[in-house]
């Protein structure tokens, strides 16, 4: 699945760009799959204290450096959400993280841009920018990591179980 760019012809076929015609109904049905995929990836609720062992003794992962982020976003989603919600946005990180390999030199573009996509799927209003701001990052680079995270979940979902 090839990812069609904001200022593309929309893949509907109506000659607007993409960003004036159906790039809100595509990002909302992204966020409604990611909702209803959550009951598939279910995990016993877990406390805070958890998450450390829920990372790193029983996820498996390619590379060290990724439970280390995993780590630091647990550290960083601690006061704004439930551990329920950082255990799901720890999942997608250790899914994406497994099946892509990313590289980075600083681990704040994806915690920036993983804290906004929870932000996204909880309701909890906060912008690329304060992100950014946050961790120190660009807000152009996290919503571009955040948008390589939906794509990558849109393709997951997409695929036949």
């Amino acid at each position: 699945m090839s990812k069609i760019g904001r200022n593309e012809p929309c893949h509907c076929g109506s000659g607007n760009k993409y960003k004036k015609c159906c790039m809100a109904k595509d990002e909302q049905t992204a966020r409604e799959n990611r909702q209803q995929a959550a009951p598939a990836t279910r995990m016993r609720s877990v406390e805070q204290g958890d998450l450390t062992s829920f990372i790193t003794g029983q996820l498996n992962w390619n590379n060290s450096v990724y439970a280390d982020l995993a780590l630091e976003l647990a550290k960083q989603l601690k006061d704004g959400f439930t551990p329920d919600q950082t255990a799901m946005t720890i999942m997608v990180w250790h899914t994406y993280a497994n099946a892509t390999n990313p590289t980075y030199r600083k681990a704040g573009v994806f915690l920036a841009a993983l804290e906004y996509m929870a932000c996204e799927v909880n309701g909890i209003e906060k912008s690329q920018t304060e992100l950014a701001e946050k961790y120190d990052v660009s807000a152009a680079t996290v919503s571009k990591r955040f948008q390589e995270i939906s794509a990558f979940l849109l393709e997951q979902a997409a695929q036949p179980a």
